[in-house]
């Protein structure tokens, strides 16, 4: 089973390789592509980038970059309130993994919570993590050249990249506090965060995670659990070829999938859904084509082993080095838990029956360890999965009214 994985993702991205770097780092690029998209009839939503969607829907927006304690340079999008005025605290949306701030806008105008957000006159900013095609650079490392760049997980995200865009946007707005928001992996973020580094806990005045991850005994998702068992070796392959950098928009297997949505949304896309993170009840088809052309922006391949390690370790800890590597690392020679019991920041959660990656098993064991838990919130519809708290068509009256009702009663 390694040895046909390995095949295929390599498969993949043979046609467009430029050869091997003298470290060892492989660039898999592919031409910019949208003429092509255009010719063959795309949804404009598919290929247009942060600014141009918030622009062609009458949202201003502004990009600003943060720097991180370790050098990594992030781009940060802000969508102004449209009411001339900014209600509360300003609220902080961050992505999952494979995704970019697009994520919190591609289901429109109605239904993007970036958009609605700002609609209610709240000031949203929406970070890139470390890797992803809007924050793939560094002061020194180059990502096409250096494989120490690719050396993350999200212990890093949680660690650098959540405090430094924190600090800039409370610099920036003179504000105390912000209001976060989290997807997926955006909910891992926060939670490493506020584990190992306390003292920002003071500075949220309301966490609110959608689909949390952090234990993960109970995932019903097939491929992950497979994966699991072989990422530690996938990583050490997967390095020492060249390919650190997975999935990312300017690679062979974006093309792929971003083409085949288009012309068989319901059935690829749904599958593709179905098979990793649930069933994609509720979620448009148009919606989903649009989504999966800015799905697949790129992360590491420790990234995948981290979370393997959750998988197999029935952990939530920091990212297992070896013996040798933890002592150096952290001291002693496993690998420590997230203490969570540090997070004194409010935290709703809000979770789904049918979400195959996020279990409810799973988020029992989280809850039961929050010390400042406000509500899990279970959403009342028995197909809600992973991605519905983003894209889905109920999603409005389900999710974001609940989201709304604790920034207004904290607020």
């Amino acid at each position: 089973m390694l040895r046909i994985l390995i095949i295929t993702i390599c498969a993949c991205n043979v046609g467009t390789q430029r050869g091997t770097r003298p470290n060892g780092l492989i660039s898999y690029s592919i031409p910019e592509t949208r003429p092509l998209k255009k010719a063959l009839g795309y949804y404009e939503d598919t290929y247009l980038n942060f600014t141009e969607l918030s622009s062609k829907h009458g949202y201003h927006t502004e990009q600003h970059t943060v720097t991180t304690e370790d050098g990594y340079v992030l781009t940060v999008f802000r969508i102004l309130s449209t009411c001339g005025i900014e209600t509360g605290y300003p609220v902080l949306l961050m992505h999952g993994i494979f995704d970019t701030s697009d994520v919190w806008i591609v289901a429109g105008k109605q239904r993007g919570l970036g958009y609605l957000l700002a609609q209610n006159c709240y000031d949203v900013w929406t970070p890139n993590h470390r890797g992803n095609k809007y924050s793939r650079r560094h002061i020194k490392l180059n990502p096409d050249k250096d494989v120490k760049f690719w050396n993350y997980s999200f212990d890093e995200h949680g660690n650098f990249d959540l405090p430094a865009v924190i600090d800039y946007i409370l610099a920036v707005t003179r504000r105390q506090k912000i209001n976060y928001i989290g997807h997926s992996q955006g909910t891992t973020d926060f939670l490493a965060m506020a584990s190992l580094r306390p003292k920002y806990n003071d500075k949220i005045q309301v966490s609110i995670l959608l689909a949390p991850v952090a234990w993960m005994s109970n995932i019903v998702s097939p491929i992950p659990k497979l994966l699991s068992h072989v990422t530690q070796q996938l990583k050490i392959f997967l390095d020492s070829a060249g390919y650190s950098e997975l999935l990312a928009s300017h690679q062979l297997t974006h093309l792929i999938l971003e083409y085949l949505c288009q012309v068989s949304s319901d059935d690829l896309c749904s599958a593709t859904l179905a098979a990793t993170t649930g069933y994609k009840s509720g979620i448009p088809g148009k919606t989903l084509a649009i989504a999966f052309g800015h799905l697949l922006s790129g992360s590491s391949s420790k990234s995948i082993a981290h979370f393997g390690q959750l998988i197999q370790s029935k952990r939530f800890q920091r990212y297992d080095e070896g013996s040798t590597g933890n002592i150096l690392r952290y001291g002693r020679t496993t690998a420590p838990e997230y203490n969570v019991s540090r997070i004194t920041a409010p935290v709703v959660l809000i979770t789904g029956r049918n979400d195959w990656l996020s279990s409810l098993k799973d988020i029992a064991t989280l809850t039961s360890k929050l010390p400042n838990l406000l509500e899990n919130f279970v959403v009342p519809e028995p197909g809600w999965s992973h991605h519905n708290h983003v894209w889905g068509k109920l999603a409005p009256g389900l999710v974001f009214l609940k989201i709304f009702e604790y920034l207004r009663w904290l607020n």
